[in-house]
């Protein structure tokens, strides 16, 4: 499995698009009595729910990024991008996908494993990244690499995202204590 760097003339807005299958989500219930109370439960869903959202690779606002990929073949099966948050020295994972015949084969991990190495490499002091509430499966996985719940934004995606349970979700690993 060999990991390559992807060339930002070559690869600027590259489309990715996005599928998971759901069993469970995480239900946020704020409660603004006497302060404020939050609280975050998995909860399973009535039914799987399928999901799909798409991103591009090398957007403008992303400050200098890192992409790499796994290719099969010449079929990208796998593709990370992050940069430096020069602001505050935390590594912000932006894009992360495994094509769907590929997940569970430990292409996910190896390219989380090189972008951590990347991220030590430049004196980051933390790892973050967002994840939708809703997406048990990546959820799940983040934790399996040591990632942690740092925070949440109930506004991000729609003015109903409680509601609609899908709820924008931080996610972080220390890397300098």
């Amino acid at each position: 499995m060999k990991i390559v760097e992807l060339s930002a003339i070559e690869y600027q807005g590259y489309e990715l698009e996005y599928s998971y299958i759901t069993k469970a989500y995480y239900d946020v219930v704020i409660k603004k009595k006497r302060g404020i109370t939050i609280n975050i439960k998995r909860k399973k869903m009535i039914r799987k729910t399928e999901k799909t959202f798409k991103s591009k690779l090398f957007e403008p606002y992303v400050e200098k990024p890192k992409v790499y990929a796994i290719f099969d073949r010449k079929k990208m099966v796998g593709v990370i991008e992050g940069s430096i948050e020069s602001w505050n020295n935390r590594f912000r994972i932006w894009n992360f996908l495994v094509d769907k015949k590929y997940r569970g084969e430990g292409y996910g991990r190896a390219l989380f494993e090189h972008m951590l190495k990347i991220a030590d490499s430049e004196k980051a002091r933390a790892v973050i990244l967002e994840v939708q509430s809703c997406n048990d499966p990546a959820i799940s996985f983040y934790m399996k690499q040591g990632f942690h719940f740092v925070g949440l934004n109930t506004m991000d995606y729609t003015n109903h995202d409680i509601e609609n349970k899908e709820v924008r979700l931080e996610m972080a690993k220390r890397i300098l204590m």
